[in-house]
């Protein structure tokens, strides 16, 4: 009984990290445009703040 325990301790674990690291990609690679030599600093922030919007979004859905 015990190590059916840890088990789903381990399991319910592991899916929080998985969901978490998943945010976390999500909003590296949105970020990424912000990165391009070609973008503007007005242009670059405004696409910073639809990535947070979209990460925001997204956590408070789930």
């Amino acid at each position: 009984m015990k190590n059916i325990k840890y088990l789903l301790i381990a399991l319910i674990l592991v899916f929080v990290f998985f969901g978490v690291s998943n945010i976390n990609l999500n909003y590296i690679n949105c970020m990424k445009a912000t990165k391009h030599s070609y973008i503007s600093k007005a242009g670059a922030d405004h696409i910073s703040a639809i990535c947070e919007a979209f990460i925001k979004e997204e956590v408070m859905v789930k």
